[in-house]
């Protein structure tokens, strides 16, 4: 079975900017948690966007809770770790 690297041709960075969309994070509170610009954020999400075919934010979100997350609760897994980055008292500083 593929994983979701092999199958999406995702990053690791790629998923973990997926993951912050759950959370309902900014592309400027992502950029601020992970180190990196607004700018470089919206374009790795921009790439992740087209690899996993969706058109915005939300269906990327959406997308992520049924694939990866229920993946992972399936125990088939990613084969790279998903972040604990963001919880509700982080995000809503």
């Amino acid at each position: 079975m593929k994983t979701m690297i092999q199958e999406f041709d995702l990053t690791a960075v790629e998923l973990q900017l997926l993951q912050a969309l759950l959370s309902g994070a900014s592309n400027k509170q992502i950029a601020r948690e992970l180190g990196k610009s607004e700018f470089t954020v919206r374009n790795q999400l921009s790439v992740a966007f087209q690899k996993i075919g969706v058109a915005n934010r939300m269906q990327a979100a959406f997308w992520f809770r049924a694939y990866v997350v229920s993946r992972e609760e399936r125990g088939i897994g990613t084969s790279v770790p998903l972040f604990p980055l963001y919880s509700e008292q982080r995000i809503n500083r």
